[in-house]
């Protein structure tokens, strides 16, 4: 096999590979078993078929691209690893010359994998902030229990702010109702202030069957940038007025959710927020431990198909959040006012940020030899499947290979996280 080697732009090569007809041989011998495991020749088993027959019987061409794949694929591992090559990413091949009984000629334009000199990163300092849950914190989730058990009932009288008011209303914009503009006994409490400015001000005063219209102009930074700074006419009628009682917190509301005491609620609540804190806290301290190795770091440059499959993972999350929380990703999108391309130049400069991130941990795992052992691998996948047992999906997809090393990749850049913060977190 020869191997020419020709360095381009953006971190790629463009290797043109001649492989030789005495190494195209085994792989003609493999497209034979395949084109009579799928053609059934007289005399022979699927996929038993000599080399000879089967070249007789659908032509030496046929042959020959029925063995094209396999060639490419054992060539192109072959060349790669000759040039010590750290290839990211498919290569985009060009058949340049393919003939019966004459070398194969191939290009190969290959993403290589961008070189990172680590700077003085030791130099930094990431500060660790307090995460405990405060009185402020525990009242306001309270609060918000209370809200969710509040008891209403039904008032026949005029609303005044604290009140729950149901009602139905059209959103017109030039005497046009807008899409989505229509909503049937919609809940507003007067007082929480979740619709735009004036809206709830309108309803206060009002009774059951009142009917009103007003003039309201949406915000200049409206997330609907369509609605955004426009002047709306809305058209109201109260189906209902509803006063709210707020329960005492007291032991009773506390065993009504399922405590023994008020006491025994707010130590629970307590310790929830101090570990969601926790949690948030060491988010925060993982993105700016990485931000400064990225900071320190010298990278080369990062190949577009790299950030390409970046940015596709990262529309995938998305979508898979959006569908999560029963929406599809069409009406997200229209939502938003924005296309699936826009979404892809919005994703750009993160995908090259995660990009650089995983480079520089990936590089300092290897300076400082910080690797996972096949053992710790096995550890952590048997204690997933014990916290998973009895769902079988769930455990197929803990044993695949592709999750194993998805796993490993995970406790590398953990070990290499703690490595970090040992040294630069005050």
């Amino acid at each position: 096999m020869q191997i020419t080697k020709k360095d381009l732009e953006k971190n790629q090569v463009e290797l043109t590979i001649e492989v030789s007809v005495e190494e195209i041989k085994p792989h003609l011998e493999k497209a034979a078993q395949k084109i009579s495991a799928q053609h059934k020749l007289p005399g022979f088993r699927p996929g038993k078929a000599p080399l000879e027959m089967v070249k007789n019987k659908f032509g030496e061409m046929m042959l020959l691209q029925e063995a094209l794949d396999f060639v490419i694929s054992d060539s192109y591992f072959k060349a790669i690893t000759r040039e010590k090559l750290e290839a990211v990413g498919q290569p985009q091949i060009n058949v340049e010359k393919m003939a019966p009984n004459n070398p194969i000629v191939y290009k190969a334009i290959v993403s290589l994998l961008p070189k990172v000199t680590l700077g003085e990163w030791q130099k930094e300092e990431v500060k660790r902030q307090e995460a405990k849950a405060t009185q402020e914190d525990i009242d306001k989730t309270l609060e918000q229990l209370a809200t969710m058990n509040v008891k209403e009932t039904v008032a026949d009288r005029i609303s005044k702010k604290g009140d729950k008011v149901e009602v139905d209303f059209e959103v017109l914009i030039d005497k046009v109702v807008i899409e989505g503009g229509k909503n049937h006994k919609y809940p507003v409490v007067l007082g929480e202030n979740k619709m735009i400015p004036g809206f709830e001000d309108h309803l206060v005063g009002l009774k059951a069957k009142d009917k009103k219209e007003f003039e309201l102009k949406f915000p200049d930074k409206y997330f609907e940038k369509n609605l955004a700074g426009k002047l709306a006419t809305f058209k109201v009628e109260v189906v209902a007025v509803y006063e709210r009682e707020m329960p005492k917190l007291d032991d009773t509301f506390a065993k009504t959710i399922g405590f023994e005491s008020l006491t025994k609620l707010k130590e629970q609540l307590e310790q929830n927020i101090t570990q969601d804190k926790e949690l948030k806290e060491r988010q925060r301290l993982e993105g700016e431990l990485i931000s400064a190795l990225v900071k320190s770091a010298t990278i080369g440059d990062v190949p577009e198909n790299l950030i390409e499959n970046e940015i596709h993972k990262m529309s995938h999350e998305l979508e898979h959040n959006i569908r999560s929380q029963g929406m599809d990703m069409a009406g997200y999108l229209k939502s938003i006012n924005k296309t699936q391309e826009d979404l892809k130049k919005d994703f750009k400069p993160q995908a090259l940020e995660r990009i650089k991130a995983a480079l520089v941990l990936r590089q300092l795992s290897i300076e400082e030899k910080l690797k996972v052992e096949e053992k710790e691998i096995d550890q952590e996948i048997a204690k997933q499947k014990e916290t998973y047992k009895g769902n079988q999906e769930a455990t197929k997809n803990i044993e695949a290979t592709n999750y194993r090393q998805y796993l490993a990749n995970m406790m590398t850049n953990q070990k290499v996280i703690d490595f970090i913060t040992d040294k630069i977190v005050k």
